[in-house]
């Protein structure tokens, strides 16, 4: 099994340059409109049996409640939202994703 690695993300490198295109950015949205019109998430996620956190910046354009139910499918999953953040914590506030998901 492969244990992750505590990091020191208040020090770490800058973020890189995000470079998308429309063909992909498109793509990615048609791929989430099928799996939504499926139930995919709503099928599997009860299936999983692996601890889970369900991470959601207080300010996200997507509503917590959306995080909350995904959570509430998952046997044991607890979500935490994190105050000061919208929708990318890990990049607003380096560090703050790492510091909710317990220590491996």
């Amino acid at each position: 099994m492969t244990r992750l690695r505590r990091t020191d993300p208040e020090n770490g490198p800058p973020m890189p340059a995000v470079e998308s295109s429309v063909p992909a950015y498109a793509d990615a949205w048609a791929s989430a409109r099928e799996h939504f019109e499926r139930g995919t998430l709503e099928r599997g996620l009860p299936t999983l049996r692996v601890p889970a956190v369900f991470i959601a910046g207080a300010a996200s354009p997507i509503a917590v409640e959306r995080s909350r139910g995904s959570a509430a499918l998952v046997p044991g999953a607890r979500l935490e939202v994190l105050e000061g953040c919208g929708h990318m914590p890990w990049l607003e506030r380096p560090g703050s994703v790492a510091r909710t998901i317990p220590a491996a």
